[in-house]
Formats: structure tokens, sequence, C-alpha cells
């Protein structure tokens, strides 16, 4: 969200909306815009509330957005996206990390004996498609880039390596030695299965723990289950790599968060952190035919990069506690491409192919999803279709069923907190002034969709004006709180 400018730099119409919209009504306006989050891009409904008794027949009004301003009502745009709209997308955040932290510590309806099962963070990487400038550091030691001879140059005339020692904030990080020796094809190919990929490492998973428990598979999913929660992350070269929490619950028969319990004796974190190695070391995925005179069989694996963090109580040098990897994980919950530095949050036409604005490496990727997807071998993937996504058509976050609570439970907790907060201790009355508990009526919402965004620009630079007030507010009261509690101990 923009920060607010001063309004003699603003032009002479945008000073008449923002006093146009100040004028009657300004203060509902204001609480609209709050409750919203101080959305962005609010949606902009209208429509009525309705209470109906079933016994009688009677229809009685109780909402209408006629008595608000313009006679519209502000909802958020709900919006995961910190690129599209950060209100929001903090908010999911917030979610995020609330749902990653009852699946390692309890809560939220996740019996907090979950913090003693064997629990795992995992990143699974992408294979090599070809050199790229990478910064390599150990300490405060920064080493080149990729070290070569004198003179040493690729195929297509280029130097063959790099001995620069990049910064971390150096843009051609992630970019290829060469574009032409680069495999941008089958990098797309490789985003566009890692989804069914990490579905096949699951399977495997159970496998490979059956082998090293030393009985049939069968056996052991009667036994123990695998929880997981994964977020999906671009690297700097445009390859998708996976953040993974994964658990290890003994068998139940209700499948819900509140019913997981301990695995066995001898079903240890050193055992699951064997089978997950041995699983994504063995697991593969066949890709479609790409050619028709094809002769081999392309298939997709796991880098050799793989990242095995144990999760304890408290997190030390070489293991993570469960907050350190709930927020870890979460950030990524709300990001795309802006870890190539650029956004890519809308589908790309062919008719922008011509003129991609887009960093050479980008711009080679989106226009191998285009060639491939012209396939009709790919036609599966819909790789034009996920262009802007550099193949990758996958959620960028997903968990399994047992592992906590869900996004949908956490939002109505909090919509009925608001409910409670707004209300205080009056006993919620329907439109006959019985108590809303006897659910005596029948609600009937109608709505009609107006747009998206402020109605003017005016109206757009109030509201970010009241977010810059609201964010410097909380964070005054954040530094009060960690006063207090300094104070306190």
């Amino acid at each position: 969200m923009s920060e607010p400018v001063c309004v003699g730099e603003l032009l002479p119409g945008l000073v008449a909306e923002a006093i146009a919209r100040a004028g009657p009504g300004y203060e509902r306006w204001a609480e609209q815009v709050a409750a919203t989050g101080y959305c962005v891009h609010p949606v902009r409904l209208r429509g009525t509330v309705e209470q109906a008794d079933p016994l009688t027949g009677e229809v009685r009004t109780v909402y209408a957005t006629d008595r608000e301003p313009d006679a519209t009502l502000l909802k958020a745009c709900g919006n995961r996206r910190a690129s599209v709209c950060p209100s929001c997308s903090a908010t999911y955040q917030a979610d995020s990390f609330q749902l990653l932290a009852a699946g390692l510590r309890g809560g939220k309806g996740v019996p907090d004996s979950v913090a003693e099962h064997p629990r795992l963070f995992v990143t699974f990487t992408a294979p090599s498609f070809g050199q790229v400038h990478s910064r390599k550091a150990q300490g405060l030691l920064v080493f080149p880039c990729h070290p070569y001879r004198q003179g040493q140059t690729c195929p297509h005339g280029r130097r063959a390596g790099c001995w620069q020692r990049h910064d971390g904030d150096d843009p051609r990080l992630g970019e290829p030695l060469c574009l032409r020796c680069y495999q941008a094809g089958a990098q797309v190919l490789w985003n566009a299965l890692a989804g069914r990929l990490w579905s096949r490492t699951t399977i495997y998973l159970y496998r490979a723990l059956a082998q090293l428990a030393g009985m049939p598979e069968g056996e052991l999913r009667a036994l123990v289950r695998v929880s997981f929660a994964k977020v999906a992350e671009y690297q700097k070269r445009g390859a998708v790599h996976f953040h993974a929490i994964i658990r290890l619950d003994a068998a139940t028969d209700c499948g819900c968060p509140a019913c997981v319990v301990p695995p066995p004796a001898g079903f240890t974190a050193d055992l699951l952190e064997q089978g997950v190695r041995q699983a994504a070391a063995s697991v593969a995925v066949p890709c479609p035919v790409v050619e028709e005179d094809q002769r081999v069989t392309l298939v997709a694996r796991w880098g050799e990069q793989l990242d095995v963090r144990h999760i304890t109580e408290a997190g030390d040098e070489n293991e993570l506690s469960a907050e350190q990897v709930a927020g870890y994980v979460a950030k990524y919950a709300t990001k795309a491409t802006e870890a190539l530095g650029v956004t890519l949050d809308h589908r790309i036409g062919a008719e922008d192919l011509e003129e991609l604005e887009r960093p050479a490496h980008v711009a080679e990727l989106i226009r191998a999803c285009w060639e491939l997807g012209a396939r009709p071998g790919l036609a599966r993937l819909r790789l034009r279709k996920w262009a802007h996504m550099l193949g990758f058509g996958g959620h960028f976050s997903t968990k399994s069923r047992r592992y906590s609570t869900t996004l949908g439970a956490l939002r109505r907790a909090r919509v009925a907190y608001a409910i409670r907060r707004r209300r205080g201790n009056t006993l919620p009355l329907d439109a006959w002034g019985r108590p809303e508990d006897d659910q005596a009526v029948i609600v009937v919402a109608s709505w009609r969709y107006l747009g998206r965004g402020y109605q003017s620009t005016g109206e757009a630079w109030l509201a970010a004006s009241a977010a810059a007030r609201a964010r410097e507010e909380r964070r005054i009261a954040k530094e009060e709180l960690r006063t207090m509690t300094m104070t306190a101990a």
C-alpha cells in the first residue's frame, strides 16, 4: 500500500475527490474501510439481508446497503499475494502461521501432544538445468560464482564460468551464464510436474518407512500416518522448490486433527528422516511425450540438494523451533514470482509475447511454455495457461487433512470474535426480538456485484492515509507492549 503524500502535491481533481468523500457519510465509509483491513482493492456490493420466519412466512429486512454511503458495502478482496494487496495478504499470512503452528505445538482444536511427535522441516529442490549465477558463501567468506580456466568457453562462444563474488542483492543471481545452453524447456516441464512429484513422494515415503521398519506397507499404514503442510517457492532461476513440514502420527480410525496421537515406540524423527531421504532419492514422475519420434521416456526427479532439519521445542544450531518453522513457511504463502525480481500476477496471451518487459531469462521461460504448450502430447500440462507461473499450475500452499485446522475455520472464528466484540455482552436478537441462538429464522442474503477498488483516486488516497495511521498505531502498541513485558520481567 502506498504511503500518504502531501495534499499540496496532488492534482486539483484529486483534492476535489478527497473533499467530496470526506463530506457526509465519511465516518461510516471509514468504518467500512477499517473493517476490510484497509484492503487496496475492496469488492463493492449492494444488497440486503433478510430473515424469514418459517412458521408464519413473514420476511423482515435486517440489513440493507441503502443506508450505507453510496448505497455500497465494502468487502476485503481476500487476495493472498502481497504484490496485489498487502493488507489481505498480511491476514492470509497470519492465518497460515496459526494453521502451521497448530500442527506443530497444538491448539486450534489440535492436541498439545503433537509437540512430542517426530517432526521435520524439509526443503525439496529442483535439479540443475544449466549453470546460473549464484552466491556461494561460508560465513563472511564469499567464493567465486563459477571458477573456470582462462579462455574456456561454452559451445556458443560465451565464457564458461564467472569469477565474480556476487552480493546478495546482485540482479544477475539466478540468470544463466549462457541463455542458449540453459535448458529452459526442461525447467518449465519440471515445474509443471512438480505437484505430481510431490504427491508421489508422499506415497513413496510410506514404502521407504515400511522397508526401514522391516514390515509390509499395509502393516505400516495400520500403525502410522504421515501428516504434512507445504508451500511452494520460486528460486532465483525460476524453478519451483517446496518447503514442507512432515509429521508422523499414529494411525487412528478418525482422521480429524483433534484425534491425532503419537506414533508407536521406535518411529522416531531419525527414522522419518531416513525415510524422507530414501523416498526423495527414488521417486520419479514420467513426462508426457514431447516429440513424436521420442525413443526415451523423460522423468522428473528431485534435485540433489535436500535439506532436512529436525523441529524441537527450542531450536538450536542444527534444529528449528515450531515458531521459527511456522513463521518461515507462512512467509512464502503470500509470495509467487517475486523472488525472480518480477511480479507475474496475470495470464499472458499470445499478443503479450512480442513485448515481454521481463528479464531475458524469465522471458525465455515464458516463451518455452508457449512453444511446448502447442505440442499435442503436452496438452494436459496446460503450459500456456500457466505461462505466467513458468509452467507451475499447482497450489502454492497445501496440507493433509489431519495436519491441523483449516483456513475456513480460522476465518469463521475471526468473524465470530468480531461480532462478539461489536455487540459486547448483549444477547443477539433476530428481527422479531427473539434470541438468534434459537435458530427460529431463515437468513436470506441477496448481493449484487458492483466492482472492485475505490471509486476515485481521492478515495484511494484517503484509504491509504488511514492505513498508514493504523500501521503506525499498531507499531506503537507493539513497542509499548514489549516495553511493559521487559519491565515486568
